[in-house]
């Protein structure tokens, strides 16, 4: 790194800690509301800044000593030797069930052998002597996968339903899961990553045209309680039909990369819709009940 872009650097922290806190105050809230406390959070924290250094590395160094990687990170030679040795200390997840429910109602909504005539998606058998049907469909994604509980998923999620005791159909293109638990999170953790991993590309990139898609739009004065339904209705009516023009394009691609040999890179597009709550900017003393001192054991008037 050049005396340039270190003082760059060394200028750009606070506003990087500024962002960070921004960025850690939503995840803190569902942390807290999970039961996660600091140290947990704190141990995660480290592993990952292990990680980044030996994997990404450490400015112009590509592979650090683990004596660069202590002192660059600020973490203790002991806890570097035990991330990197240690082979629970960083846990990687498999894939999200989401992303197989997703790519199920992509390729029925796609793919020519599951479509009629005017382009919309066959009502098909769940099990067939011969295709189309649910279980080619499901296998031909993923070899591996049930088929019996990703249809039981997508029912519940209102994303297919029944047309008769054996056929069933498709009732949008957009899976969202249902219920709670591991593969929320799972989604939660990929999308925030891909997010900021956007952003990061487009800090650095110095190549204008080279930068990834980011664009926004954003009331200027904001909007009052009573038109955000009407916004949001509109938003998602225009995003729901942008979406489907992606997926339609990346479905005509599907038989030509099947073709393809090489890696391939995750890629694709995600739209939300945000809603900021008013900043507070009271003094956290404010926010907090006093504490109460405790009465002496030998107080005649404990009661």
């Amino acid at each position: 790194m050049s005396s340039v872009e270190l003082d760059l650097a060394i200028d750009a922290r606070p506003h990087y800690l500024k962002a960070l806190r921004r960025v850690l105050r939503p995840i803190v809230r569902l942390m807290i509301r999970a039961g996660i406390r600091y140290d947990e959070f704190a141990d995660v924290a480290r592993s990952a800044y292990v990680e980044s250094a030996v994997r990404d590395g450490i400015g112009g160094i590509k592979q650090a000593t683990r004596d660069q990687i202590a002192w660059a990170t600020g973490i203790s030679r002991e806890r570097v030797d035990h991330y990197i040795e240690s082979t629970k200390a960083l846990p990687v997840d498999g894939a999200a069930p989401i992303s197989l429910m997703s790519e199920v109602l992509h390729r029925w909504y796609t793919d020519p052998q599951y479509q009629g005539p005017s382009g919309v998606p066959l009502e098909i058998e769940i099990n067939a002597p011969s295709a189309p049907n649910f279980r080619d469909l499901v296998t031909q994604i993923d070899a591996k996968a049930a088929p019996e509980p990703v249809l039981e998923e997508l029912l519940r999620a209102g994303a297919v339903t029944h047309s008769g005791a054996q056929r069933i159909r498709a009732v949008t293109r957009c899976f969202v899961w249902p219920k709670g638990g591991f593969p929320l999170f799972q989604y939660f953790g990929a999308t925030l990553a891909q997010l900021i991993e956007t952003h990061e590309h487009n800090l650095t990139c110095t190549d204008a045209k080279k930068k990834r898609l980011e664009r926004s739009v954003f009331a200027e004065r904001g909007l009052s309680e009573r038109l955000l339904p009407s916004f949001h209705a509109f938003a998602k009516d225009r995003a729901d039909q942008f979406l489907s023009d992606l997926d339609d394009w990346l479905g005509g691609l599907s038989h030509s990369l099947e073709k393809e040999s090489g890696p391939r890179m995750e890629v694709g597009v995600n739209v939300y819709f945000y809603v900021e709550t008013p900043t507070d900017t009271q003094d956290l003393t404010m926010l907090v009940q006093h504490s109460r001192r405790a009465t002496p054991p030998d107080d005649p008037t404990a009661t």
